[in-house]
């Protein structure tokens, strides 16, 4: 018995999945079978999601077992058959004809036992049950037996074996189920983990904000997942990355504001910065504002999700709010833990940084290519769009270069000299543009600048040169210009 029930406890160190815990309860019902003798062993075991027993597994005859694995039957079913006129020393016998198994609602298996004259014999209709329970107290389970090997109803000292073994079947499942937990909580870490080396390598946020969806999806196992952005509180949402969710569905394109949304993000609702709000909540905070959807993996109980409102505001440190992530369908139809939920806060925090870091390299580029005083482009943009423009394939533009006469008065009224590129321009084309712009500044004299002249350099791109050879041939024209229009007033 000893060498059994370890080997019982080591399989439940192999748990990953739900296809391993089935595997550990199998292994229950075997050795209860063989250990003391019954031919028909029967797990269930309770889900908090449907607030049920499920029969998770079980050993016997064929038809039994197809009969019973996979059936399940709600929670309160079970009450009436636990109940104290049953108990003997920590087990449940109910014996046959003192119970209306009719009035359960739910069908039940009965093997085929020939009637025995004898006062002990165990008929059809006895059943007996161990209550499987945590540490707590509370129900996990239920180990049905039936058909003794004896052909007898138990004495006490195989209620207390049965009663034994089935202590140690609980433990093995609770330690299951918690090593079932633990792994998914490694790969909620691994999934921030790998989250936050994108965010180092990722280029565009567009790419971060889908890794952010599609690591919630995976590593939390919400089925759907959407980040939405607006740059003011007033302004609708906008979908910008989604994961289970089709971004041109109406319920991601609802038109809300972060403020029509503000009676959802209250302090009764609110878990490590996650908002979960029970859907007659939010649709009467909203009004007609409410978004025409609802869940689809629902569960029942106390403990099930329930067309529930889980919603993340992408809040920035300095008090900014650029959006909010909005998930849906837990794959296992329960509430989030405070773990759970503290890791989705922790995947709306790699989000924020993706977008203050995208801003922050917009605004470094801003930067690097535009004017600090003015905003204008500068002389590297300037060689850029130069570089641009050659590149194209049979390329054709014109370059222009401006020269203001009283460069300070007009720099400090009217900004800092320009460069234009006209793209596909020929010298016709470029000619009459330098003639507007020449005549748009004689008109743009203004106080404190009485008269206002300009010199225009004009080139065009031959194939193959390099910038600095077309800068070079427009300022030489520049030049020329301005000497002549010198002569001219001298």
């Amino acid at each position: 018995m000893i060498a059994r029930l370890g080997t019982m406890f080591e399989r439940t160190a192999d748990v990953r999945d739900q296809k391993d815990l089935e595997d550990v309860l199998e292994d229950v019902c075997r050795t209860i079978a063989d250990l003391l003798g019954y031919r028909a062993v029967v797990v269930n075991v309770y889900r908090p999601a449907f607030d049920d027993m499920l029969t998770s597994a079980a050993v016997g005859s064929e038809e039994s077992v197809s009969q019973l694995v996979g059936r399940s039957s709600p929670r309160e079913t079970w009450v009436p058959l636990l109940n104290e006129r049953f108990e003997r020393r920590g087990a449940y016998f109910v014996p046959g004809g003192e119970f209306d198994w009719d009035g359960l609602g739910v069908e039940s298996y009965v093997p085929s036992i020939a009637a025995s004259e004898e006062p002990d014999a165990w008929t059809a209709e006895d059943a007996l049950f161990v209550p499987l329970r945590d540490p707590k107290g509370l129900l996990i389970g239920v180990i049905s037996v039936d058909e003794p090997d004896t052909g007898r109803r138990p004495t006490d000292e195989e209620l207390d074996a049965l009663v034994a073994i089935s202590r140690h079947a609980a433990l093995a499942l609770r330690i299951a189920q918690d090593t079932a937990n633990d792994v998914q909580h490694q790969r909620m870490l691994e999934g921030i983990l790998e989250v936050s080396a994108r965010l180092a390598e990722a280029e565009e946020p567009d790419e971060i904000l889908q890794a952010v969806c599609d690591g919630i999806r995976d590593a939390l196992g919400f089925d759907k997942v959407v980040i939405e952005l607006a740059p003011t509180r007033e302004a609708p949402l906008t979908p910008y990355a989604a994961s289970g969710w089709d971004m041109e569905a109406d319920a991601v394109n609802h038109g809300i504001s972060l403020e029509t949304l503000g009676p959802l993000f209250t302090e009764e609702f609110e878990v490590a910065g996650c908002y979960l709000v029970p859907t007659e909540v939010a649709e009467e905070r909203l009004g007609r504002h409410r978004i025409d959807y609802s869940s689809e993996l629902n569960g029942r109980g106390p403990h099930a999700w329930s067309r529930h409102w889980l919603l993340v505001p992408l809040a920035e440190p300095q008090g900014r709010t650029l959006g909010l992530i909005w998930v849906d369908d837990p794959r296992d139809r329960l509430l989030p833990t405070q773990a759970r939920l503290q890791a989705l806060r922790l995947f709306a925090n790699q989000a924020v940084a993706a977008l203050q870091s995208a801003d922050q390299a917009l605004k470094l580029r801003h930067e690097a290519t535009h004017d600090a005083l003015t905003g204008v482009l500068n002389r590297r943009a300037f060689r850029a769009r130069l570089a641009r423009e050659a590149a194209q394939p049979d390329a054709a533009f014109a370059l222009i270069l401006c020269d203001m006469d009283n460069l300070k008065r007009v720099n400090d009224t009217l900004g800092h000299e320009v460069a234009v590129v006209l793209a596909g321009a020929s010298q016709l084309d470029a000619e009459r543009v330098a003639q507007r712009l020449q005549h748009a500044v004689s008109r743009a004299a203004r106080r404190p600048i009485a008269t206002i002249e300009a010199s225009f350099g004009l080139a065009v791109y031959e194939p193959g040169e390099s910038g600095d050879r077309l800068v070079a041939r427009a300022d030489a024209v520049l030049y020329e210009a301005k000497r002549r229009r010198r002569e001219i007033v001298a």
